[in-house]
């Protein structure tokens, strides 16, 4: 009888054998688990892995102005683009200059001068880039503070000013020995260094990363609040954006990156601004190659 009711159920598709079950709710925690930790260990490195572009970008532009920069020289008996006048409010002037570092170095890598530009979007009653848009002039890193871009000049009819926002700068100390020893001004566009004047090419600073936003660094850093409006400057101002520092481009034209802690501290290893004497220069970072870098 029994044998007979097996057969039946084995004709009809049926055995003794149990039902397949789902997980249970122990399986699922685990694998929720498992899941959550993976995601831990891969978002950090996905996270690095966008960093480390970024800053390539960054390093890459540098090396840019790197190449226009030798080039200009190469071109005009050795010597160096002109920085510009200090003040934000004498952009105008700058830009007037051919010379002027904006307008001289991009044509040479295949950009539009700086005039070029603020002239376009002058014209089109737009914003400079601030933001990641191809050119040398902008670290698509960089945040920049509410306030930019920076006018200057006086505005059209519709009460459009001129602008001006860049995130990498020439060196504001490279010539500061050089124009007190030989009583030059400043705003001399024909009366600049030159290379030969470079002793140490590989550790001699042309241009900087500088910083965009204020907030880069800790309210507690002795130059949080300086003024970033800036075509030009030092280390008070560079970035720390790039894994807490920036990159420098430097005379003989390669890009290095620097920790900012590292650049803001001086020969007598502080970071006070009032240091007496406080000498910038190091070995591996030099900002005036005629004479010792102060906190001017």
């Amino acid at each position: 009888m029994r044998k007979r009711e097996h057969e039946e159920r084995t004709m009809h598709g049926r055995t003794n054998r149990p039902l397949p079950q789902g997980f249970t709710i122990i399986e699922m925690l685990t694998v929720v688990g498992v899941i959550a930790l993976l995601m831990a260990l891969l978002l950090p490195a996905i996270g690095m892995v966008q960093r480390s572009a970024r800053a390539e970008v960054s390093k890459s532009n540098l090396r840019q102005w790197g190449i226009g920069t030798l080039g200009y020289t190469t071109m005009n008996k050795d010597a160096l683009p002109w920085e510009g006048m200090k003040d934000a409010a004498d952009m105008q002037l700058n830009l007037a200059q051919r010379s002027f570092w904006a307008n001289a170095v991009p044509p040479l890598v295949g950009q539009k001068s700086y005039k070029e530009l603020v002239e376009e979007c002058f014209m089109q009653q737009v914003d400079v880039p601030t933001a990641d848009s191809g050119t040398i002039f902008i670290d698509p890193a960089a945040i920049p503070e509410g306030d930019a871009p920076y006018g200057f000049g006086q505005p059209g009819e519709s009460g459009w000013r001129r602008q001006f926002y860049f995130n990498y700068v020439p060196n504001s100390q490279l010539n500061n020995t050089y124009l007190s020893k030989y009583g030059i001004q400043q705003f001399t566009p024909d009366r600049v260094m030159r290379m030969a004047q470079i002793s140490v090419p590989s550790a001699t600073i042309l241009m900087l990363e500088m910083r965009a936003n204020r907030h880069e660094l800790p309210a507690s850093d002795p130059h949080y609040s300086r003024d970033l409006k800036r075509h030009r400057s030092d280390w008070k101002r560079f970035a720390a954006r790039h894994f807490k520092g920036g990159h420098m481009m430097f005379a003989d034209g390669h890009v290095d990156h620097a920790v900012n802690a590292d650049v803001i501290t001086n020969a007598q290893g502080t970071q006070n601004p009032s240091e007496p004497n406080g000498d910038w220069n190091h070995p591996e970072r030099i900002w005036d190659p005629i004479g010792p870098a102060l906190d001017e």
